[in-house]
């Protein structure tokens, strides 16, 4: 079931934390139009599909936690457009692939990343 709220509440909001509330389905790729939203947290949810492109319209994020969930794919390269972004955790999904390494994702280590099928040890060229 898909609920819509529109008004100043969601005009005025900064973060948005849903950390363990049973989600399930894909993450809505309409979040990226939430562009004041400086922390998401979506952790520990049974979210699948792949991360949104769409995230990175959220361009004064600086705190994004998708961990512990079903998540798959790759890491979007337009999330490097997010230059405020200092927090960012995708641990504990079933994402594959080259995690990004320009931008904030150069400064992003093991921690963001652990817990990946693929994933057996860190180093910025797969996981």
């Amino acid at each position: 079931m898909d609920y819509y709220y529109k008004g100043e509440v969601l005009e005025n909001m900064n973060g948005l934390d849903l950390l363990c509330n049973n989600l399930t389905d894909t993450i809505p790729f309409q979040i990226g139009d939430q562009k004041q939203i400086r922390a998401l947290n979506l952790s520990h949810n049974y979210l699948s599909g792949h991360i949104p492109n769409t995230l990175s319209n959220l361009t004064q994020i600086e705190s994004l936690d998708l961990s512990y969930n079903n998540l798959s794919g790759k890491i979007p390269y337009e999330l490097t457009r997010l230059n405020s972004l200092s927090i960012f955790n995708v641990s504990y999904n079933n994402l594959s692939g080259t995690p990004p390494s320009t931008g904030q994702f150069a400064t992003f280590d093991e921690e963001s990343y652990r817990g990946n099928p693929v994933f057996n040890h860190y180093n910025k060229t797969a996981f």
